[in-house]
């Protein structure tokens, strides 16, 4: 073990053992984030404590999203329920339930989809037993609140008018389930939150402007390719010349250059990055399977409740940690680009030729799908959860579109969630700002790496502060499914340290960190790999970054962790992971045989290549799945592998014609319309080029060959 790790591990098992429990009255706040207060009841038996919770959280009011058990008069050991067994969970009431939908609205019937919130008449064995098994809201769902999809016509007593308003029809659905539950169980039922109801077949509404906007941009494009295409099959490569412009959509070229074989460069070799890229994806979408399905209704919520714990799950859980090395690699490519230029350009051009470069790479399928998300989006299917799924989101799409225009749509009303994946597409441009500047001001200062290390120092401080002032959790902690459901709407540590730039900059200081490094070790013809310590610890780098992400949650502890623990651990968990990475990545570059190494270097450079469209549309694609079923979702082993596969197969086709017709056709003619502007004078006497020396016929090579140890054009972005 590294001397970091071992001072970070020991650090965390210090507040860990150093943080013990004190009584209710002089520890009021040690559990963190939100708070629910007791209110006394009269009980048969004296010795049994009920609690009737009254939020006063700052999250919302839509789940049980974790309190301060002491300040709620619990005592995590005996007034916390961590284990039930199956005869006890299952007298509880099932918490999803969707009656047949289809058939409901053939008939002409009415169905109604919400949530109730129970509450027990007088003295209930079974709510306190409720209570307690959800005050643990870390690993359990909230008990005490039902989501229920009914057909009124069918399910309950008939309505007293026969012609039923959508109030009317709210009244009857809140009726009929408390009716159902306290005959059940003998707990009232109240209606907090109403998704939809509807009466009869559903009708889709004639197409709007906005739909009828983006069916015609997709004629554009098809005509586009369809000439391009054509002119690219009949007309001569002399003809071609000066022309580029005109074929830039053509489906054969962009084809081509899609399966075209990567580009081998000299010098350092970065293609691991490009299977590290796909490999990252491929986590994030398996979280984004379980992410989805948490959203919906599930049908056996045992089944998730007891997987949480294992090994494999935490490791899924807390997976979305890798999206650090998506930070690290952006801002590692960029400044070793810059470092390695011999004649640096001013830096004012030098900052704004690389900021439009990055636009042009990310804007144009970024902006097609938010526009398909925000227009036809919501026609492509039904189902009972397909309002509250993905009508819902296509609503914030239309009122948001203008701030994932401008990469703002994490900073400005960040409650509400259009494409909840492309936070990753905002921040990691504000990162790209920042580390184009600092890369900039750095560059070919001799403290440059000493610098680096005192701003990843500071920054991690004050997230631990910040983490410790305001009880954010960890990663682990806050995938909690009831969190999930309501997508972190409210919640202080996805926006402060998730999907925030201060809270991700320890992946983008990682990547300055590790260019400036290679840099001065390359000038200075060192060749760490000799090292044995380096090599061992290079080796040891990448496969200790997953059994962090898998065994960094345990130091907390089950249930509620305590807040120190908590905070220390939200904190470190993203520098420790980015450096990790950032070792392993620096001994793959100077030669360093692992067998993580040989398999990320084989991998096809397709994927690599559509790994960006199957990033925007792999969430899309599963909703799209998961919103048209007519049951409840299986959230366990088997269906998530299943799920995942598919998923993921669905998400790198749908990016094909994502980059056939916008992302490739769109840099063509970035490149080719700079080719024009950039081209050379015909050759005169004044300007004719020189004539090449006896030393360059001998073969030496020229300065363009010797900076040929370029990356890939896809790399470069």
């Amino acid at each position: 073990m590294s001397p970091a790790r071992a001072l970070t591990f020991a650090a965390l098992w210090a507040c860990a053992a150093a943080d013990t429990r004190a009584p209710p009255d002089t520890v009021n706040d040690d559990v963190f984030h939100k708070t629910k207060i007791p209110v006394t009841n009269t009980t048969p038996r004296s010795d049994v404590k009920i609690y009737d919770y009254q939020y006063t959280g700052s999250v919302n009011d839509f789940g049980f999203s974790g309190a301060s058990l002491w300040d709620a008069g619990l005592d995590p050991d005996e007034d916390v329920i961590y284990r039930l067994s199956d005869e006890e969970y299952y007298e509880m009431p099932h918490l999803f339930h969707l009656d047949e939908y289809v058939g409901c609205l053939a008939r002409r019937g009415a169905y109604c989809l919400g949530s109730f919130e129970l509450s027990p008449n007088g003295y209930s064995p079974l709510f306190n037993t409720m209570q307690r098994y959800s005050a643990n809201w870390v690993d359990y769902y909230n008990h005490t609140r039902l989501h229920r999809g009914v057909c009124l016509t069918r399910s309950c007593a008939p309505a007293h008018r026969p012609a039923l308003s959508t109030p009317a029809l709210k009244a009857w659905f809140a009726s009929c389930v408390n009716t159902s539950t306290m005959a059940a169980y003998n707990l009232s039922a109240r209606l907090y939150r109403l998704e939809y109801c509807r009466r009869g077949p559903e009708r889709a509404p004639p197409l709007n402007a906005n739909e009828r906007g983006f069916a015609g941009f997709l004629a554009v494009l098809f005509g586009l390719a369809m000439i391009s295409t054509a002119l690219d099959l009949t007309l001569t490569d002399q003809a071609k010349k000066g022309y580029g412009w005109a074929l830039s959509w053509s489906v054969r070229s962009s084809w081509r250059a899609l399966t075209a074989p990567a580009p081998v460069s000299q010098g350092v070799d970065l293609r691991v990055f490009d299977g590290l890229r796909v490999f990252c994806l491929l986590g994030i979408i398996l979280d984004h399977v379980i992410l989805v399905g948490l959203l919906s209704y599930v049908a056996d919520t045992r089944t998730y409740e007891q997987m949480t714990r294992s090994a494999d799950a935490i490791l899924v859980i807390n997976s979305s940690l890798v999206v650090q090395i998506f930070f690290l690699m952006a801002s590692f490519l960029l400044a070793h680009k810059l470092l390695k230029q011999r004649s640096p350009s001013s830096a004012v051009s030098t900052f704004f030729y690389a900021m439009f470069n990055r636009v042009i790479r990310i804007c144009p399928s970024y902006y097609v799908v938010v526009w398909f998300a925000s227009s036809v989006y919501e026609r492509l299917g039904s189902g009972p959860q397909w309002s509250s799924l993905v009508g819902g989101e296509a609503k914030v799409c239309r009122r948001k579109w203008w701030t994932h225009l401008l990469f703002l749509h994490t900073l400005l009303d960040r409650d509400e969630k259009c494409l909840i994946q492309t936070w990753f597409l905002a921040t990691d441009m504000q990162l790209y700002v920042l580390a184009l500047v600092l890369t900039l001001v750095l560059r070919g200062r001799r403290h440059a790496v000493s610098v680096l290390c005192a701003l990843l120092a500071a920054l991690t401080g004050t997230c631990l502060a910040l983490a410790y002032a305001w009880r954010l959790m960890p990663t682990y902690v806050m995938t909690q499914p009831e969190l999930i459901r309501v997508e972190y709407r409210g919640d202080l540590t996805y926006n402060l340290l998730y999907q925030s730039p201060l809270g991700n900059s320890a992946g983008a200081l990682a990547g300055l960190l590790l260019a400036h490094v290679h840099h001065a070790l390359s000038g200075a013809n060192v060749r760490i790999a000799d090292s044995k310590w380096f090599r061992w610890s290079s080796l040891a780098a990448a496969p200790g970054a997953l059994l962090f992400m898998a065994w960094s949650p345990l130091v907390l502890g089950e249930g509620p962790p305590r807040r120190a623990v908590a905070a220390v651990l939200a904190a470190v968990e993203r520098p420790v992971f980015a450096g990790l990475v950032a070792l392993a990545l620096l001994g793959a570059m100077h030669g360093v045989r692992s067998p993580w190494r040989t398999w990320l270097t084989s991998g096809s450079t397709v994927l690599v290549r559509l790994s960006f469209g199957a990033l925007l549309l792999n969430i899309p694609v599963n909703k799209w799945l998961v919103a048209a079923r007519l049951a409840p979702a299986q959230v366990d082993r088997q269906n998530v592998i299943l799920e995942f596969f598919g998923v993921a197969i669905a998400s790198f086709l749908a990016a094909v014609p994502l980059a056939l017709l916008v992302e490739l056709p769109v840099q063509r003619l970035y490149k080719e319309l700079r080719l024009l502007c950039i081209r050379p004078l015909p050759p005169t006497e004044q300007n004719k080029p020189p004539q090449p020396t006896e030393q360059n016929k001998r073969g030496e090579k020229t300065d363009h060959v010797k900076n040929n140890d370029r990356p890939a054009d896809h790399l470069e972005t």
